[in-house]
């Protein structure tokens, strides 16, 4: 069974900006997962989670002005890293492990290829920081996943430390995960 919107949609953070793309390249971007109505993409498949620059309205209280034929202007528009979910309306061919709980060898081929994935343990919070997907290893398989996220990178380059604006490239994406199922103990409670 492949992991659907309304599946991944309980894993992410609730305080990062999410980009919801699809495979003709529209998107909608939402200020938090809370955002996003409750039904509104279920039905459709994760294709891929990575992290993205888009842009976002820099007046989020108010709707934008209807513009009569003009293009609206960057004047009204920041860019801003986000979370990217990508969605198809067919699963991808992925065979998952089990359909219970999502475990992190089911998550794994979702993730971006490239780009820091911190890998953190939430027993103790200690993690560890992976430059590429196929460098974490095999060990995390069988980890329930926690929750998805996004932060700013300590360990950034140089070069990019100094940039005045956000962007992905100053982020890591954060993967939490558990030895124990903790959303199954939650529901018993």
């Amino acid at each position: 069974m492949a992991i659907g919107f309304e599946e991944i949609r309980k894993y992410i953070a609730r305080d990062v900006r999410i980009s919801v793309c699809f495979q003709d390249g529209y998107y909608h971007n939402y200020l938090m997962i809370s955002d996003i109505p409750e039904h509104k993409y279920d039905g459709l498949y994760v294709y891929g989670i990575g992290m993205v620059n888009v842009e976002f309205s820099r007046d989020v209280y108010s709707v934008p002005k209807e513009q009569e034929g003009i293009i609206r202007g960057t004047e009204d528009d920041i860019l801003a890293s986000a979370l990217e979910i990508v969605l198809y309306p067919q699963p991808r061919e992925i065979a998952r492990s089990t359909e219970e709980a999502l475990l992190f060898r089911d998550l794994k081929p979702y993730l971006q290829i490239f780009g820091n994935i911190s890998v953190v343990n939430r027993e103790d919070w200690s993690f560890k920081t992976y430059e590429y997907r196929d460098d974490i290893p095999g060990e995390y398989d069988e980890n329930y996943v926690y929750g998805v996220g996004m932060e700013d990178n300590p360990d950034v380059k140089a070069s990019l430390k100094n940039l005045e604006y956000d962007t992905c490239l100053k982020k890591r994406m954060v993967v939490v995960l558990s030895k124990d199922d903790l959303k199954k103990k939650e529901t018993k409670m």
